[in-house]
């Protein structure tokens, strides 16, 4: 039976401990923090080595790697994962009330157990924040039957449905997925949903070493400067990225009591916050193919159609007799962009310098659409880096 649309938003946020009285919470809801289990644990080390080295083509397959991979001009969207939670995820309200900002919580329905999280649910939705599909049990769905997956997948688009919400959203718990998964979960018109950023409260949450200390056998990816400053680490990521989707949990005391001076500190550095919908900031995630832009392997006469910037480094055109596209120096690697051709970085000039050249693939037609190239198998250009030796057939002047 589907409650009915409530708006629950109106209410004052202040008047939210007493309202949830009605509903008791248990044990669980004041604070899900643990120290995780060792599958968790190797499960999150390996999302983030995937996502780490996750390309845009390579999403399809991934619960972690978020299609789109740059272009979000210091935009952020907060998503929260593993609610409702009956203690915290109302002061998340208040927090992101307070700076303006709309989240994405992706709920597991083993978690709507009363009224109260129904109503609760009702409000987020009323408020303008998105709910999203994480499963009913919060299992490694990677490792589980297709028909087990489908069963917690349609629980808690049962749960949701009470509260009139048909998601758009699908997190894979720990981001960990195949490609059997993702079609699976795009069947049912599911945006598969990773992130850029992992905040990491989960770890600093976690009783191992101190909470508000993220021990490295937990999560290894944490440089040892931000061991015990998740405020700092969440904006070190957030530069690198240039913003991008980013990950927290609902769940955890920790989490609330840091939440403001995260949101703050990204303010301060420039950081805007944006919906998970927001199809400028995020259109391959919501399905929308963006117009393309010069890039690598863009046919160009001159270096002002190369009008984009990577790390400090502005595009130029490269030319040759017959022709000339966009390129970037480099020395081992190139970088990706979302819907643009993939690249890789070779010499030109017999091994002097390195010259980011678009690989032959569909996206230019076996090179055809880049005058005078041909395909050619060609080493990468290591240079001074740590790149491991390769060969990749790419768009090579001719």
């Amino acid at each position: 039976m589907k409650l009915p649309r409530l708006n629950l938003f109106a209410l004052p946020l202040l008047s939210l401990p007493v309202f949830f009285a009605c509903g008791a919470a248990d044990e669980s809801d004041a604070d899900s923090a643990g120290d995780p289990s060792q599958d968790d644990i190797n499960a999150w080390n390996e999302t983030a080595e995937e996502n780490a080295a996750g390309k845009a083509d390579s999403a399809s397959c991934s619960g972690v790697v978020v299609p789109d991979r740059n272009g979000f001009d210091k935009r952020i969207t907060l998503t929260f994962d593993d609610g409702p939670n009956l203690e915290n995820t109302p002061k998340v309200l208040e927090i992101l009330r307070k700076h303006n900002a709309k989240g994405l919580f992706f709920i597991n329905g083993k978690n709507a157990r009363s009224d109260a999280h129904y109503q609760l649910l009702a409000q987020m939705r009323e408020g303008g924040h998105l709910l999203g599909n994480h499963s009913q049990n919060h299992l490694n769905l990677k490792t589980v039957s297709v028909s087990t997956l489908k069963s917690e997948i349609e629980a808690t688009k049962e749960v949701l449905a009470k509260v009139d919400v048909e998601p758009g959203f699908f997190r894979f718990p720990f981001g960990s997925a195949g490609c059997t998964q993702t079609e699976t979960v795009r069947s049912y018109g599911y945006h598969v949903t990773g992130w850029h950023i992992d905040s990491a409260d989960w770890c600093y949450a976690a009783p191992k070493g101190g909470v508000g200390y993220c021990h490295p056998d937990t999560f290894k990816h944490v440089p040892d400067a931000y061991r015990s400053d998740i405020v700092a680490y969440s904006v070190y990521q957030a530069k690198n990225t240039g913003g991008g989707v980013m990950l927290f949990h609902d769940v955890h005391a920790y989490t609330v009591s840091r939440l403001d001076d995260i949101l703050t500190a990204l303010e301060a550095a420039g950081f805007t916050f944006v919906g998970a919908d927001d199809t400028s900031a995020f259109p391959l995630l919501n399905g929308v193919t963006p117009a393309p832009q010069p890039w690598i392997g863009t046919a160009c006469t001159d270096s002002a159609t190369c009008t984009f910037t990577v790390t400090g480094e502005t595009g130029a055109c490269y030319t040759y007799e017959s022709g000339g596209f966009c390129s970037l120096p480099c020395e081992g690697y190139c970088p990706d962009k979302s819907n643009a051709m993939r690249s890789y970085c070779v010499s030109l000039d017999g091994g002097a310098t390195g010259q980011c050249v678009a690989k032959s693939g569909s996206e230019n037609h076996e090179c055809a659409d880049i005058a005078g190239t041909a395909p050619v198998t060609m080493d990468r250009f290591v240079g001074t880096s740590t790149a491991s030796a390769g060969t990749a057939t790419v768009c090579a002047p001719q």
